[in-house]
């Protein structure tokens, strides 16, 4: 619901979710809301992965799709992110995140036997990771196999060397993942302080 009204800000009404796993709790709790915006539910009778259940919405749209995860918050400004995959012409644009991680120990890297080669002492790496939030052309679709497991990466892997790819990037501070039990504790203390 949370990611639903970030959307609704921009005047999207019309969304589509993919269920398997407690589905009718997911759809009841919708139906409860009696909202003025429109779900569509892609049953998926086994679970299809990421995107295995969007080969049911080929040849639906004409327009760029917005594809998130169920389980991350964003806070981006999503006519600049359809723009940015316009102008660049992207047919699968990546949202992606800078992080930076800390190891808080001195880190031994060695050669084969084990001989110590270098010792970093509390080294630092930023990384731009993948949010689980995507903006793709409705002809990727077609790429999807009908009624197989399939994930967005297995996708990205099977069109990238023939279409484009490309990242839009957003602060560290912008994205929140809820499927790590530590974030899930953050991402409720910054959402009662309204701080996403």
């Amino acid at each position: 619901e949370i990611i639903i009204d970030k959307f609704l800000d921009y005047d999207v009404k019309e969304f589509y979710i993919s269920i398997n796993h407690k589905a009718k709790i997911i759809k009841s709790y919708f139906e409860e809301l009696q909202s003025d915006y429109k779900i569509h539910y892609l049953y998926e009778e086994k679970p299809l992965g990421t995107v295995g259940s969007l080969k049911k919405l080929e040849g639906m749209f004409s327009k760029e799709i917005f594809l998130t995860n169920c389980d991350i918050i964003i806070e981006a400004d999503y006519i600049d992110l359809l723009n940015h995959h316009k102008e660049n012409k992207n047919d699968v644009t990546i949202v992606a995140s800078l992080k930076h991680f800390s190891i808080p120990y001195g880190v031994c890297e060695i050669e084969n036997g084990g001989h110590l080669l270098n010792i970093k002492e509390k080294p630092e790496y930023d990384f731009l990771v993948n949010t689980g939030m995507y903006v793709i052309n409705p002809k990727i679709l077609s790429y999807i196999p009908t009624n197989e497991f399939f994930h967005i990466t297995d996708l990205i892997e099977k069109i990238k060397s023939t279409h484009r790819v490309g990242i839009y990037p957003i602060s560290e501070n912008s994205w929140i993942d809820i499927g790590e039990w530590i974030e899930y504790k953050k991402a409720l203390e910054k959402l009662s302080l309204g701080a996403l």
